[in-house]
This record gives C-alpha cells, sequence and structure tokens, in this order.
C-alpha cells in the first residue's frame, strides 16, 4: 500500500469511527430513556435496563454504520478538501479514480469489521438481551431453554417449541397438576394463537389420569381454547424477530415455513436484506466522494454533513418503501433488497465518471 493511500485510509477510518461513536452515543441514551416505562416491572430494574441496552449495542452499530460511514467519509474527505490536500494530489497527478481506490480499500476494512461484529456476535447478544429482559420483566414466569420455552400457569406448566413475534405458537404441551401436585393431564397442540384474550389451539390432543386408578384416557380434539393467565408479551423472552437471527437461523426458517405452507416472503426480504447490506454501506460510502469534488468542493463542513444525512436518509426511506411494496405485489425480495442499491451506486458511478 502506498504512503498516499495508507493516509487517506487513516483519515477515512478516524473521522468514520468518531461519527460512529457520536452516533452510538446517542442511541445509547435514546434506547436507555425508552427502557425507562418498563424499570419497575418484574424483576426489571435500573442496572437490568443498562444490560439490555449494552447487549443491544452490537446490532445497533451495525444498522447505524452505513449512515456513520457516508458522514465519516464527507468529513474526512472534507478535511482533505480543505486543508487544499486534495488539490495538491490532483496537481501532484494523482487521478480520482486512485483517490476512490484509497477510500474503497477503507470502506472494505470497516465494512469487513462491522459486517463480522454485526452478524455474528450482534444476532447472539441481542437474542440473549431480549430472553433476559422478558425473564426480568414476567418475574421468573417463563424461562427459555435450548429444548424450548416453559411457562407457569397457575397449577400448569406449559412447554412451547417455537414462538413467533405474531403471537403464534407452535409444539405447545400443557402439563396440568391438582392441589397435590400430582398429575392429571398432559395437553398437546401443534398450533395455538392468541386472539380476543384467549389461546386458540388446533388439532389437541388430551391425556387424561384418574387420580384414583390412573389409567390414562387419550382424546383428539379438532380445536380448543385455553384461558391461560398469559400475556402475549411474556412470550418475547423466545419470540423470533427476522432482523434478530443469523443469516444461518434465517435461512433455516424460512425453509421451516416454506415447507408447512405458511408465508415467508418477510423472511426472505430480510434474508436478502442482510446479504447486500454490505454493498450497501460500500455504496452509501463511495456517495461521499462525488459530493466532494463536484457541488460541496467549496462548501462548509456543516452542509457537507446536512448533505450526507440528507443522502443517507433518501436511501432508507427507499429502502423501506421497497420493502413492504414487494411484499403488498408479490414481487420477488430480491429485487426489493437490491434495486435502490443499483439506483444509488449507478448515481455514484455517474457522477464520479462525470468528475474523472
Amino acid at each position: 500500500m502506498k504512503i498516499l493511500d495508507r493516509y487517506i485510509c487513516k483519515t477515512i477510518l478516524s473521522t468514520t469511527l468518531i461519527v460512529l461513536l457520536a452516533l452510538i452515543s446517542m442511541d445509547f441514551f435514546i434506547q436507555l430513556m425508552n427502557e425507562i416505562d418498563d424499570i419497575g416491572r418484574g424483576n426489571y430494574g435500573m442496572v437490568q435496563a443498562l444490560c439490555f441496552v449494552l447487549l443491544e449495542l452490537p446490532r445497533d452499530v451495525y444498522q447505524l454504520f452505513p449512515m456513520a460511514g457516508l458522514i465519516g467519509c464527507l468529513m474526512g474527505l472534507g478535511l482533505l478538501a480543505s486543508s487544499s490536500e486534495l488539490v495538491v494530489m490532483r496537481a501532484a497527478g494523482v487521478s480520482l479514480w486512485e483517490i476512490t481506490r484509497a477510500v474503497f480499500m477503507a470502506i472494505l476494512i470497516m465494512v469487513f469489521i462491522v459486517t463480522i461484529l454485526g452478524e455474528g456476535v450482534g444476532s447472539k447478544t441481542i437474542a440473549y438481551g431480549e430472553r433476559y429482559k422478558a425473564l426480568a420483566r414476567s418475574g421468573g414466569q417463563a424461562l427459555a431453554t435450548t429444548n424450548g420455552l416453559w411457562l407457569r400457569d397457575g397449577q400448569d406448566f406449559v412447554r412451547v417449541k417455537t414462538v413467533q413475534a405474531t403471537n403464534e405458537l407452535f409444539g405447545v404441551t400443557r402439563y396440568s397438576f391438582n392441589e397435590q401436585h400430582q398429575m392429571t393431564q398432559i395437553s398437546y397442540a401443534a398450533h395455538a394463537k392468541y386472539q380476543h384474550g384467549v389461546w386458540n389451539l388446533e388439532n389437541v390432543q388430551e391425556s387424561h389420569i384418574d387420580d384414583s386408578t390412573g389409567v390414562v384416557t387419550a382424546t383428539t380434539v379438532p380445536a380448543s381454547v385455553w384461558r391461560m393467565q398469559l400475556n402475549p408479551s411474556v412470550l418475547k423472552i423466545a419470540q423470533i424477530e427476522p432482523s434478530e437471527m443469523s443469516l444461518a437461523k434465517l435461512r433455516q426458517w424460512i425453509k421451516y415455513r416454506k415447507l408447512n405452507g405458511l408465508r415467508y416472503n418477510n423472511y426472505l426480504l430480510t434474508f436478502w436484506q442482510r446479504i447486500f447490506q454490505p454493498i450497501a454501506t460500500c455504496v452509501m460510502m463511495l456517495l461521499a466522494i462525488p459530493f466532494i469534488f463536484g457541488p460541496l468542493r467549496s462548501a462548509t463542513m456543516g452542509l457537507r454533513l446536512v448533505s450526507g444525512v440528507i443522502v443517507g436518509f433518501s436511501f432508507y426511506i427507499l429502502n423501506q418503501l421497497f420493502g413492504p411494496i414487494s411484499l403488498v405485489y408479490q414481487l420477488p425480495p430480491i429485487l426489493a433488497a437490491i434495486i435502490p442499491i443499483l439506483l444509488f451506486a449507478g448515481i455514484g458511478i455517474l457522477f464520479i465518471r462525470r468528475m474523472g
């Protein structure tokens, strides 16, 4: 790596890190304020809230990095432009594409590190954080294990294999006990959904145990209603949001829902957005180059930052619009994930070529 490349990389890395730290600090404070309403519920106190917000940070870094990268590149290149260093580089025969290459090297280093942090560490810490918070809020009413979710409802104990964010349960087993702690009934339902304050179960298999003789009587009913004193908010201890899954688990979940005839397009959309996120980050950061060498080459640092925020927000809005549109009109989710990236990449390349 040339001395000039290293110098540009160092400048971009340092300014991006400063911006990222500033955004993370603000995000940490906002997230902590959002937890105030939950403090005092069950065993959830200030210490638990701090731990929960800290566990969310790796994911937040991953989500905030595209914006931080764009603003960081604008700041770094803006500093070089303000001190006339970019002018000297161009006068010395350094082409715009050589400067772009040095910036891109810095981008690749940061994207690689942040992707590992977000996909490797973040997916694990956020899942643990949600379980940690839900367990504290439930006051011990629920417990998540590797074999599923265990809940207590009065004298009964309930095991749930899988919990979905739509208040749906899969693989529900209920163990009923009398006041003498003797098991009286075991019920199993393949699927349960929370509606109108009750749990509606499908394909329920019930085994009744006679107290005196111990004889087991098995029955099967197509549907049943459980009036459990179980608030769906407690289920967050094992709820699986698409954004919280690792890519491997997300792929497994898509395959599971597809095989069982369940809707999976929203999961597939999240999968492709996560796959293309590193590319989207690179595109966002490269957009800083035409701003510095183009219309904002003589602008103040404040105007450059505002411009970066506007561009980043525009990309975010476009990305958020294409997702729901693809789901409504049954378009391939991969198109919704890649079209905004291709659009902004095309704009960036067009401007760089015009200036080059």
